[in-house]
């Protein structure tokens, strides 16, 4: 009894003793008030902490739902040249030596440095809380087909998650007078420019300013500094031979968590990205918003969580990010290679792979032209087979945009799924590049009888055309299969994608997925556009149930399936695929569906 009162004594004590000694290491908020003067501490150069001067203005209540902002005007020399710039973001401010919050708000061409400051209970006090899973997104019955077509992952934000919309409303606002978040500089290493433009508008419209950067071996010479309150930190999208960091400043430390930025970074919630500590190679002024030019250093923990006031990680954290080879066969016959690693967050790698894939592919080949580009995913996942996926991609303008989306798409399928057990392991990627369209549509089909038995052969003749206006022929058998009932069969030969918009309801990849085991043999099981498949069928109506085919069902069960009483589980088709096979692989894209008719006897 003694020991057990004793322990919860001194429970309560530490507990008691860590909420006094963070209500004396903060200023409070009621006690901030217009006309006090403080310091703040950035970088402006190099990795020194350097100080500047605050004057308090006043306190905004209400600012955001149950949050205020300080509003402040900065001075001091280096202020005076960059005002409030890009990187800047959660610069500590102290009052009376006690610190009162972060640098995370500004006004949009204003010619004074004033600025909005986050109180830094606010900033502690949100992260306090469990999160919850992050994989909590579902697939919806179009993504698999999404996928075929190419529009799984597009190179912006998707408009139905609106965490990612919280900046661009910010921003979006336009108004003078207005007070937005700081932008966060975002620095690309390893980067055409040219591949960056299709991105600029996605970036901007989150509060990212894209700027050239320098790499983590591009700085080896500065001094080694310990983290502290004022320091430059990176977060890490894209680590290795291609580098994409964004740039903010450290608000406050406690033990091993490190407090950061002051407003949402992308607000993506519970993350885990590489945190590191940065240098500024130089802050650019500008009358629009100076920014910050980072280089990236030595890596000190991890993000993880995101949120409206700031970001959170811990020090000396191991962030699990997924590492991708790319190997990329040019126009002339060389071999480039490149491996990096990427976040794993169901918004963010997509687009990641997208900005790397078309960044590689521009670097190195034409981005204007007759281009075809072969591509194939191979993505390597914990305690499953690897899924595989290839298409072929050919163009005049943009073959890297649908090459990148192509190889992003399978990705994204599985991120959207919001399976918890899946783990990617490893993403590979192989592309290669010829200079020149090649493309065939299938226009015409020739059968050599109108009849046939069971276990017969109907001999086809298939009619391609090419880019150039050339006819090609090909031969193939089809053999009937045995047992086949009397009455008309209809064989239907195309590409993949017309194969595929043409499939009834439990034929195609219009389902949602059990588990993960089932949506990674659905994706392998996707027909490409590289070959063309055939297809046996008769037009019969019956039903899905679940994902299996119930043909030749009785009127009454039919009508019975096709009321609106009938379970989403259950599904009215119109066709039975008796047998289906795909001939060999091309390396130019096919289009064109076509099919033909034979009346099996008895």
């Amino acid at each position: 009894m003694i020991s057990r009162m004793i322990t919860g004594w001194l429970a309560l004590s530490l507990t008691t003793a860590a909420l006094w000694a963070q209500a004396t290491e903060f200023f409070p908020l009621e006690l901030i008030k217009p006309g006090q003067t403080g310091v703040g501490k950035t970088i402006f150069e190099g990795n020194d902490i350097e100080e500047f001067q605050v004057e308090i203005l006043g306190v905004l209540k209400d600012f955001g739902p149950k949050q205020s902002l300080i509003l402040a005007k900065l001075s001091g020399e280096q202020v005076e040249r960059t005002g409030v710039f890009g990187g800047m973001s959660g610069s500590p401010v102290y009052i009376e030596g006690r610190l009162a919050g972060a640098v995370a708000f500004s006004f949009a061409f204003s010619r004074e440095p004033f600025a909005g400051i986050t109180p830094i209970e606010e900033m502690v006090d949100i992260f306090k809380s469990k999160p919850p899973l992050r994989r909590s997104a579902g697939l919806s019955p179009s993504r698999l087909r999404d996928l075929q077509e190419g529009a799984a992952a597009a190179p912006g934000p998707p408009g139905e998650r609106s965490e990612y919309q919280v900046k661009a409303a910010w921003r979006g606002l336009g108004l003078e007078g207005t007070l937005i978040p700081i932008a966060t500089p975002i620095s690309f290493s390893g980067f055409d420019p040219r591949a960056l433009v299709p991105f600029q508008g996605s970036m901007r419209e989150l509060g990212l300013t894209p700027v050239r950067g320098l790499n983590t071996n591009a700085f080896n010479d500065y001094p080694d500094r310990p983290l502290a309150p004022g320091s430059t930190v990176t977060v890490q999208l894209v680590r290795g031979d291609l580098d994409v960091s964004a740039a903010g400043t450290v608000t406050h430390i406690s033990g091993d968590k490190i407090y950061a930025f002051g407003h949402p970074f992308l607000s993506v919630g519970e993350t885990d990205m590489p945190l590191n500590q940065g240098a500024v190679v130089a802050v650019l002024s500008s009358l629009q918003s100076s920014n910050k030019v980072s280089a990236t250093l030595k890596p000190v923990g991890s993000i993880r969580q995101d949120r409206s006031t700031g970001i959170y990680g811990l020090r000396d954290a191991s962030p699990q990010m997924i590492p991708v080879s790319l190997k990329l066969e040019t126009s002339r016959n060389d071999l480039a290679e490149y491996n990096y690693e990427i976040v794993d967050d169901a918004f963010l790698t997509p687009f990641m792979i997208n900005l790397t894939v078309n960044n590689v592919i521009i670097s190195s080949e034409r981005s204007l032209g007759a281009q075809t580009l072969r591509v194939k995913c191979d993505i390597d996942l914990k305690g499953h087979p690897n899924v595989v996926y290839q298409s072929n991609i050919s163009s005049l303008t943009s073959g890297p945009a649908l090459a990148a989306v192509t190889l992003s798409s399978p990705v994204a399928v599985l991120l959207d799924a919001g399976f918890d057990e899946l783990e990617i392991e490893k993403l590979n990627f192989e592309i290669s590049s010829q200079e020149a369209l090649k493309q065939a549509e299938l226009i015409q089909v020739w059968q050599d009888r109108l009849e046939a038995e069971p276990g017969q052969e109907v001999n086809l003749t298939l009619f391609l055309r090419r880019q150039d206006g050339r006819v090609e022929t090909e031969k193939h058998s089809v053999r009937i299969p045995e047992g086949l009932t009397a009455g008309p069969l209809k064989i239907a030969v195309g590409d993949g994608l017309s194969l595929s918009r043409s499939s009834s309801p439990g034929d195609g990849p219009d389902f949602i997925p059990r588990d993960l085991g089932q949506l990674v043999k659905a994706i392998n099981n996707l027909k490409t556009n590289d070959r063309l498949y055939v297809r046996l069928f008769r037009e019969q109506p019956g039903a899905v149930i679940g994902n299996q085919g119930m043909p030749a069902l009785p009127p009454s069960m039919l009508a019975l399936y096709k009321s609106r009483k009938t379970p989403d589980s259950v599904r009215s088709i119109d066709k039975v695929v008796y047998f289906e096979y795909e001939l060999p692989e091309r390396d130019y894209v096919l289009n064109g569906e076509k099919t033909v008719e034979v009346l099996i006897k008895k």
